[in-house]
């Protein structure tokens, strides 16, 4: 099933946003600038709601994507998962084609209240034809 390149564009350009600013992973001063391949977070910091300039993670916050008949609806709910060891937000995804669903995703986030960088931890799809389930294709969560 084709997936929608509407969330991932809206998340790449959300991310790209904040690269410029406290997303960036930035050597100490005097460090090997070289190939990094890891970032050190804080696991015990990260909440399940918060916001920054270019992602809210706040229930009840809503984006509604159109074109034409086709549809992406984004949700962050009240509802809290437990992924990896956080506390995550769900961030519901609905997308539909002639107001037939096409798939729903439960994704899972966290923030750092400090910097205010928002940590992605996976997502539960289910993939739709027909009115019915018929797969879970890119359903993942970390650890």
């Amino acid at each position: 099933m084709r997936r929608s390149i509407w969330l991932p564009a809206v998340l790449v350009a959300g991310l790209v946003a904040v690269a410029g600013g406290s997303w960036a992973y930035r050597q100490p001063p005097g460090a090997d600038a070289g190939f990094v391949d890891s970032f050190p977070v804080d696991r015990a910091v990260l909440a399940d709601t918060g916001h920054n300039p270019y992602f809210i993670l706040e229930p009840g916050y809503q984006l509604r994507c159109l074109d034409g008949a086709d549809a992406l609806v984004i949700t962050v709910l009240p509802d809290t998962e437990l992924v990896d060891g956080v506390r995550t937000r769900v961030v519901e995804e609905r997308e539909s084609r002639d107001g037939v669903p096409v798939e729903v995703s439960r994704n899972y986030f966290a923030i750092d209240p400090g910097t205010r960088d928002v940590y992605y931890f996976g997502e539960d799809v289910d993939d739709y034809a027909g009115g019915r389930v018929v797969g879970h294709d890119g359903s993942w969560r970390s650890g």
